[in-house]
């Protein structure tokens, strides 16, 4: 394959991954997200390299990593696009690396991100598509694999969870309601006590959600905890 048709096809991918994510976040309402989503791949760091390790069956970024160890365009990537979770991690007052709880709005551009991605980058990709399709790439790629999950704060891997669910369950259309009703703004509005401690009130309801999409609940773990104010 020679470079014009490296950049043809890589552009050409861009550009069909662009407009799936802008069509789901239109649904969401998310019209300037939709529009300027991941303009940063259209940047030297990220477009030159993307091109250089185009092959049309995999993801150059992954050849990228494979040839130098690491890839250049993908950590200017996530650290100039606020739609992956690993932006969002930080350190602590005691220096310790902590996932940081994510605004909403960036939390749906995620879910578009990957339902679109879905759509285009897929052995399925230009074929039929299902309301299952993300629940189910969800749980075997990120949330079984332990794909940087542990990266992700509570409250924000909780909405996830939800929504992945909802959209097998009730289709994409639905949980565009529900995002623009403000439904799942309750796993944010938690309650505190005088000490400072969180209280998530909707506990009982995700745990019921995790039993029945996710598997058993750990002993110990999480999800039957309080949520604690950083010190």
């Amino acid at each position: 394959m020679n470079i014009i048709q490296k950049f043809l096809g890589h552009t050409k991918t861009v550009l069909r991954h662009k407009f799936e994510v802008a069509k789901i976040c239109f649904k969401f309402g998310l019209y300037w997200q939709g529009i300027v989503h991941d303009l940063s791949k259209f940047s030297p760091t990220e477009f030159i390299p993307s091109v250089k390790y185009y092959s049309g069956v995999r993801s150059p970024i992954e050849a990228e990593k494979e040839d130098k160890g690491y890839s250049m365009a993908w950590l200017h990537h996530k650290n100039k696009n606020k739609h992956h979770f690993w932006y969002w991690v930080d350190y602590n007052s005691k220096q310790v690396q902590t996932p940081v709880r994510i605004p909403l709005k960036y939390v749906y551009e995620m879910i578009a991100d990957t339902v679109a991605a879905g759509k285009v980058y897929s052995l399925n990709a230009g074929k039929s598509w299902s309301d299952s399709d993300p629940y189910n790439y969800y749980k075997a790629h990120n949330r079984d694999a332990g794909n940087g999950i542990e990266f992700m704060e509570f409250c924000t891997k909780a909405v996830l969870d939800n929504i992945y669910v909802d959209i097998m369950k009730y289709g994409i259309d639905d949980v565009a309601k529900m995002i623009k009703n403000g439904y799942y703004e309750k796993f944010y509005n938690n309650f505190k006590r005088a000490d400072g401690v969180e209280i998530a009130h909707w506990i009982p309801e995700y745990n019921q959600l995790i039993i029945n999409y996710y598997g058993k609940i750990k002993e110990g773990s999480f999800y039957n905890t309080e949520i604690k104010k950083e010190d």
